[in-house]
């Protein structure tokens, strides 16, 4: 019985008697600086790419070593932009994780094309290549992976089956800023590259986006759907006879948040060095814990941006305690672990290729550009992806620290050691 008593729940002292505080500042002295900068001189967009945002862009594409970066007004708009550039219309389909947040997939529906969820590598909660090899099909237009939670794609063993089938890789790295597979940026590796520099995001404006490619025609396409006065470079006449006119859509990005993203550009190294570092503390401290696995990287993988930190529940472990007990458990030690939002919270549905938006809802019932009038279906089937299911289940996250005290972030890998070695208690 001394063990149970040991537990915090059962009244045992806490792993963790303070609250875990966060001391980076993610707005701090520069960023507002650099907005009030603007403000002062009056500035509140600009339009054709100059100033901020150039510099910004600049500094991105350099950043992940490609030839053109593009900002925008969120990451939703440079997955929409990417899918447009490359193609992606009615009566074709994108091969999408279905682990993921909504907004990868929410766009193929703007280009009236139908999304095709693919399976999960169970060691690294990204997009499996064998199944993207599996799902691809005379519609398939392009294949879009993740760079979930900062963990890096079988960048590999993706772009051969990209090639050998004459297919364009997006790339969604909005959890992903600065990571790497074999010396290579996420972003520069596939046709385009989406970041978020949404609210928590690594690098963030609040709400902003931007995009890199190394094809200047694939940059026009993107320029076309809403960035006024911007040259074109590419050499599409097409493109080129539209002039300054676009399609309207304006994902242009906003000043002020592009002065704040540069400003965490600055500071990348350092967050993901950090991070890494505190990532690395509470992994050394959970090695061949029991009832927990840890998220592998593939050789050759840096991992960047990350998010939350996030872990799994194994399946024996869950046999004995459910994960809502084990987190309640948890929190009683003071450690802030929670279940995973993407497959606990995400309006109530789980994984994407079970939500109603994917499956039972009817998108000729709205108007606009969401459906393929060609296509007589009005909803599409459930698949069934039984690692996607059974590993989402299982997992637990927590805040990715940055500046945490080294000694706070031992005791948090102690305290959930102590959980987990007295599960059968709970």
């Amino acid at each position: 019985m001394k063990a149970k008593n040991e537990l915090a729940i059962f009244g045992g002292s806490k792993s963790i008697t303070s609250p875990v505080v966060e001391a980076w500042k993610k707005i701090d002295h520069n960023v507002k600086s650099a907005v009030c900068r603007l403000m002062d001189a009056g500035i509140s967009t600009i339009p054709v790419g100059g100033g901020v945002i150039g510099e910004f862009e600049a500094a991105f594409a350099s950043m992940t070593s490609s030839r053109y970066a593009l900002a925008m007004n969120s990451g939703t708009s440079t997955l929409h932009s990417a899918y447009v550039s490359v193609g992606v219309g009615p009566g074709t389909e994108v091969i999408v994780p279905a682990y993921t947040w909504h907004a990868t997939v929410t766009p193929v529906l703007h280009c009236a094309a139908t999304p095709i969820f693919c399976d999960i590598d169970p060691r690294t909660l990204t997009i499996s290549p064998e199944e993207i090899e599996r799902k691809i099909s005379p519609r398939t237009r392009a294949i879009c992976v993740v760079h979930v939670w900062g963990n890096v794609c079988d960048m590999g063993a993706i772009l051969r089956i990209a090639d050998r089938h004459h297919l364009p890789v997006i790339e969604d790295c909005s959890h992903a800023h600065g990571a790497s597979w074999q010396g290579r940026k996420v972003g520069s590796m596939g046709a385009v590259g989406c970041f978020s520099c949404q609210g928590p995001k690594a690098v963030s404006g609040g709400e902003l986006g931007v995009v890199v490619t190394n094809d200047p025609d694939l940059y026009d396409k993107m320029v076309l759907l809403g960035h006024f006065g911007r040259k074109k470079i590419g050499s599409s006449k097409a493109i080129l006879s539209v002039g300054d006119m676009s399609l309207g859509a304006k994902y242009r990005a906003h000043a002020w948040a592009v002065a704040m993203a540069n400003e965490d550009l600055k500071r990348l190294p350092e967050l993901n060095s950090k991070r890494g570092k505190n990532y690395q503390i509470l992994c050394d401290g959970l090695r061949e814990c029991p009832g927990l696995e840890l998220i592998d990287t593939l050789p050759g993988v840096e991992r960047g941006g990350y998010l939350e930190f996030k872990f799994k529940l194994s399946p024996e472990a869950l046999k004995i305690a459910t994960r809502e007990r084990i987190v309640e458990a948890m929190h009683a030690e003071g450690i802030p672990l929670v279940a995973d939002r993407y497959s606990d919270r995400n309006y109530t549905y789980g994984l994407l290729h079970a939500a109603p938006l994917f499956t039972t809802f009817d998108l000729k019932s709205i108007g606009g550009c969401f459906f393929n009038p060609e296509d007589s279906h009005a909803a599409h089937p459930i698949v069934h992806l039984p690692i996607s299911e059974d590993i989402t289940g299982r997992l637990v996250g927590m805040e990715a620290y940055v500046e945490v005290d080294t000694a706070v972030m031992a005791n948090m890998a102690a305290g959930i050691r102590k959980v987990m070695e007295r599960v059968e208690f709970l």
